[in-house]
């Protein structure tokens, strides 16, 4: 069930349809984990979890992307409701290994994200074949009027003998820009897993590194995930889109925030802890996009 040996042989189209779905959910898990609110202790972990959500909204992007163009060259058309790039202009170059996904001035996907701008994408092959590699930049990008710069490598490290894909995501001079003038930047190195299990449901997503930047407030802070987080499908599907077990830390000044987000337990609590006060955080009503 788990030898890649033969996943990527005579099962090879049907996988990549099942991992372009698993990945369109599970990592809309991460990108979606934005809503930290900002009250008392929660208000030091807010920003960086809002900028995270930004940037991972491109990475969702990019994977359907990658499922759609598929080996067709030149203008590809997408005509699902349920897209992410129901309104862009995709266009391929396979001589040259480039994608570009142009949201032009401004549309509307699901969920009421509003992008504009263009994705462009140069590979090495396709995304799910171990040892690809896959950088994206930003061109006057923007989702919901927060304008998203930067540059993001992306690289398949499934091992030849792993059980798991595995991908290593870099993002290096990260900045998402207000519309009021603020702007945070960032900096990240992160390591997704996902863990197939027989049945389908029963499939995490493991999520291990370290980011970095300055709020839109001017404060440098440094955070590391301490214990991997871990998102579950079941999870999802009941409605609990955040990680359900693992530990981030983040540093501020001299000041670090834990947020612990259980035991795997399919719940919207976290805890998060600041000079050893802690307080339990219910994430269910409050999960939204930030623009200010």
């Amino acid at each position: 069930m788990k030898n890649f040996a033969m996943t990527f042989g005579s099962m090879k189209s049907l996988l990549f349809s099942l991992i372009a779905i698993m990945f369109l959910t599970l990592t809309a898990c991460d990108s979606n984990d934005d809503a930290i609110p900002a009250d008392n202790l929660s208000a030091d972990s807010g920003d960086e979890e809002v900028i995270d959500g930004y940037f991972e909204d491109t990475d969702d992007v990019v994977f359907e992307a990658n499922d759609q163009v598929s080996t067709t060259n030149g203008r590809i058309a997408i005509g699902r409701d349920h897209s992410l790039i129901r309104c862009a202009e995709i266009t391929h170059d396979t001589e040259n290994k480039t994608i570009t996904i142009d949201f032009g001035d401004g549309c509307e996907g699901p969920g009421g994200k509003i992008r504009s701008g263009k994705i462009i994408i140069t590979y090495t092959d396709r995304k799910y074949v171990p040892g690809a590699i896959w950088v994206y930049t930003l061109e006057n990008y923007t989702v919901n009027g927060i304008a998203l710069e930067g540059t993001k490598t992306l690289t398949n490290v499934t091992g030849e003998e792993s059980d798991y894909l595995s991908f290593n995501k870099v993002l290096e001079g990260g900045k998402a820009t207000w519309p009021d003038g603020l702007f945070a930047t960032r900096e990240v190195n992160k390591t997704f897993t996902w863990i197939r299990e027989p049945n389908p449901i029963d499939d995490e997503f493991h999520v291990e590194g370290e980011a970095s930047g300055v709020t839109k407030n001017g404060m440098a802070y440094e955070m590391d995930i301490v214990s991997k987080l871990i998102y579950k499908r079941k999870c999802r599907r009941a409605g609990v889109h955040i990680a359900v077990q693992g530990l981030k830390s983040i540093v501020k000044g001299d000041s670090e925030v834990l947020i612990d987000f259980g035991d795997g337990e399919c719940d919207n609590l976290v805890t998060i802890t600041k000079d050893g006060e802690s307080e339990v955080v219910d994430l269910t009503d409050k999960r939204r996009d930030k623009n200010s």
